[in-house]
C-alpha cells in the first residue's frame, strides 16, 4: 500500500463517524478517491467494491474483505506484504495484538481506522433488531 499523509486518515476517520460531506470532498479533491470508495464498499456498496477491483485497489479490496469476516482475506494481505492492513482488520475487532503492533509499527493513521470502524460496527449493530428492543436504563 502507498503511503498516506495523517490528513488522509484524519479525514477518512470523519467519513466513517459521520459520512461528512466536507471530508468526502476534500478526499476526491486531493486525489484519493480510492479511500471514499473504501467507505462506502465497506457500507456494502457492491459498485464502490467493484471500483476498487477496477481501479488497481485490489489491496483495499481484500481489506474491506477482511473487515467483513473473510479470514482468506487476512491470509492474503500478510502473503501479498500488507501485514499492516491484516492488523488494521484484527485491530478493528479488538486485537490487542493488533493493536500493539500497528502502534510499535507508527501506524497512526491506521490506528484511529481500526478505532473508528470498531466504534462504526457497534453502531451498525444497534440499528439491528435487537437495537429496536433497546428501551434504556431502566433504573434512571
Amino acid at each position: 500500500m502507498k503511503h498516506y499523509p495523517d490528513e488522509v486518515y484524519t479525514e477518512l476517520v470523519k467519513l466513517f463517524r459521520d459520512d461528512d460531506v466536507n471530508s468526502r470532498e476534500w478526499l476526491l479533491k486531493n486525489n484519493y478517491p480510492e479511500w471514499v470508495e473504501f467507505h462506502y464498499a465497506f457500507e456494502g456498496k457492491e459498485k464502490s467494491f467493484q471500483w476498487l477491483l477496477d481501479n488497481g485497489h485490489r489491496i483495499l479490496a481484500a481489506t474491506i474483505d477482511g473487515l467483513t469476516g473473510a479470514d482468506s482475506a487476512k491470509v492474503f494481505l500478510i502473503r501479498s506484504g500488507h501485514r499492516e492492513l491484516s492488523a488494521l482488520v484484527d485491530a478493528s475487532q479488538g486485537n490487542k495484538i493488533a493493536v500493539a503492533w500497528l502502534i510499535k509499527n507508527k501506524y497512526k493513521g491506521l490506528i484511529q481506522l481500526a478505532h473508528e470502524i470498531s466504534v462504526y460496527k457497534k453502531k451498525d449493530e444497534k440499528k439491528g433488531i435487537w437495537g429496536l428492543l433497546n428501551f434504556g436504563n431502566p433504573f434512571r
